[in-house]
């Protein structure tokens, strides 16, 4: 059997007890001694009794004589922050405890980010107020850098696009009376200071031009903001008048273009703005945003340093032909463009075929048949030229090649005029080239038409590029619209065999009485050709009569609306049938 267990006698007892309160308040006092987290004693009234260096230290006080005795309210950063506190405190239950994010002061910042856990004792019917305090501060200072930095471009410091969406969908939703202007500028010509001075440089320009427009537009309510690359966009609320918005637009304009002096050079720029004015309520960002995008392509197309104020009725014009120039690469890729083909013949009956111009047709499912001239400028805007180019090209050396098998060698050449980007492509040897020999046609087999301004262009060099695949043995006629024209093939050196007129020199002559100066100025071409060893054809031919015409001027060749336009591969070469049967 188990011996009964003695109890301790009273006094033993009570030592026991005493030892145990006596390290557990050992234990406290180290606690409160070395815990991470900074503790404040307060008593009923709220007034601080205590606190521990963990504290003293997150606050920077020097000792505790600098704390206690203040009320702890005012441990709070600012009204709100000590609002916070108030509050947090008045909603204390006995043995209660609630979580709070607020700031207090600190002596060495001006504010100080805590998490506040607080607690109510009450003992011997007096209660207590226990408020642990932990340092967020560096952690608050990353969230809003890492919040900073998403919603401003790390270049110039303004908000990005998407702090500039969020700004405009909150006044738009806000529904103040009034009305709100966006304006979209782009530097014009940007890609030359960068690939010509260098990313250095171009960084000192945008930020230049971001210090511009945070001066113009520095009043009150006006938002900067860097969309992109080059550009930028302001959104203004208030009671605007248009007037007053293009002004400010005009101002920023003349600012940017004063030159900025690095390593002394004086770089200035220019910007195409866009702009839209509209009332609140009633506007819809993304309505906002398209009519700001269609003004600055109607600006960018007027030429540099020019502003657009946004028109309805222009507008659904100008946002048809971009829906057109959006879905030019769609088009192609689905075989909706294809290539014709227009006769050229010798004037004036038209039995024998020379050539005959190949040229692009779109067969849009909702808008029909559009003309090259009508689309070729809406794939400027998306950088679809050079590959419209290139299947041109393509195909038409292809009906060559198939045209050359089956009529044999002196099959009419197939003309294509190049559309302007890619006849001042760089690469335009190399792509004439590889389809040559793709179709394993000889370079005298192709014949190259451009304008005459496009030897003029300054973003490429067409005569370097026309003196090699000239040499190469391609054949090359110069499109013309006068006697100017003309005289830069010497000037430039450049190896035409021929010239084709066009233009209202041409067209007078298809009247009922063409004036005698037309006629004058027609035979100065074709005696000055002559002189340089050049034939001259013409385009826009419009009847037997106006054949007649040209050719008792000495025109030798023509084509136009009096001849078959866009024949299919098949219709065009039954023409070529005429003037070469088969044996």
């Amino acid at each position: 059997m188990p011996e009964p267990e003695v109890a301790p006698e009273p006094a033993e007892s009570a030592r026991r007890s005493a030892a145990a309160l006596e390290e557990a308040e050992e234990r406290f006092a180290l606690f409160y001694e070395h815990c991470p987290l900074g503790v404040v004693l307060a008593d009923a009234d709220r007034v601080i009794g205590a606190v521990n260096p963990a504290f003293l230290r997150l606050t920077g006080a020097s000792s505790e004589d600098d704390v206690i005795g203040v009320r702890v309210d005012e441990l709070g950063d600012g009204y709100r922050n000590r609002s916070v506190l108030g509050r947090t405190l008045d909603g204390l239950e006995p043995g209660g405890k609630v979580v709070e994010q607020l700031a207090i002061g600190a002596a060495d910042e001006d504010v100080r980010f805590v998490r506040l856990t607080a607690t109510t004792l009450s003992r011997d019917s007096r209660r207590h107020t226990i408020l642990m305090f932990e340092d967020v501060h560096e952690l608050r200072r990353l969230q809003e850098t890492f919040q900073h930095q998403a919603l401003h471009d790390p270049l110039t410091g303004l908000p990005n696009g998407v702090h500039f969406r969020t700004r405009l969908e909150t006044l738009l939703a806000a529904r103040e009376r009034g009305r709100i202007a966006v304006l979209f500028l782009d530097v014009d010509g940007f890609k030359v200071v960068n690939d010509g001075l260098g990313t250095e440089v171009a960084d000192l320009v945008l930020r230049g031009v971001a210090g511009t427009l945070r001066t113009v537009f520095a009043e009150d309510g006006a938002f900067v903001a860097r969309l992109f690359g080059d550009g930028f966009a302001v959104a203004l609320h208030g009671d605007l008048e248009p007037a007053a918005v293009v002004n400010l637009a005009e101002l920023a304009i003349g600012e940017l273009a004063k030159p900025v002096y690095v390593d002394d050079i004086g770089v200035g720029v220019s910007a195409s703005v866009g702009i839209v004015v509209s009332d609140v309520p009633g506007a819809e960002y993304q309505e906002l945003i398209r009519s700001a995008e269609v003004a600055l392509h109607r600006a960018k197309e007027l030429g540099k340093a020019q502003w657009v104020l946004f028109d309805p009725q222009a507008g659904r014009t100008d946002r048809h032909r971009y829906r057109l120039a959006s879905a030019i690469a769609g088009a192609l890729e689905l075989g909706e463009i294809s290539v014709s083909y227009q006769p050229h013949v010798v004037l004036p009956d038209a039995r024998i075929v020379t050539s005959l111009s190949a040229v692009l047709l779109w067969n849009h499912p909702a808008h029909g048949p559009i003309r090259a001239e009508k689309f070729f400028p809406l794939a400027e805007m998306t950088g679809m030229t050079v590959p419209l180019g290139k299947y041109l090209l393509a195909e038409a050396l292809r009906t060559k090649a198939e045209w050359q098998a089956r009529f044999g060698d002196g099959a009419p050449m197939v003309c294509l005029t190049l559309p302007r980007r890619m006849a001042i492509d760089a690469d335009l040897v190399g792509i004439v080239r590889a389809e040559l020999a793709h179709v394993g046609l000889e370079p005298r087999h192709l014949m190259l038409c451009a304008e005459a301004d496009a030897l003029l262009d300054e973003r490429g060099d067409l005569v370097e590029s026309l003196g090699h695949l000239c040499r190469l043995g391609v054949l090359f006629i110069l499109v013309i619209t006068g006697l100017p024209d003309l005289e830069l093939i010497p000037d430039y050196r450049v190896s035409a065999r021929g010239v084709l007129l066009t233009g209202q020199l041409v067209d007078v002559l298809g009247d009922d009485d063409p004036p005698e100066p037309a006629r004058r100025n027609v035979r100065r071409v074709v005696e000055r050709a002559g002189e340089l060893g050049l034939k001259v054809g013409a385009l826009g031919v419009r009847s037997k009569s106006h054949a007649d015409a040209l050719c008792d001027l000495g025109v030798m060749v023509g084509g136009g609306t009096y001849l078959p336009e866009h024949l299919s591969r098949e219709e065009a070469e039954i023409w070529v049938g005429r003037t070469f049967p088969l044996d």
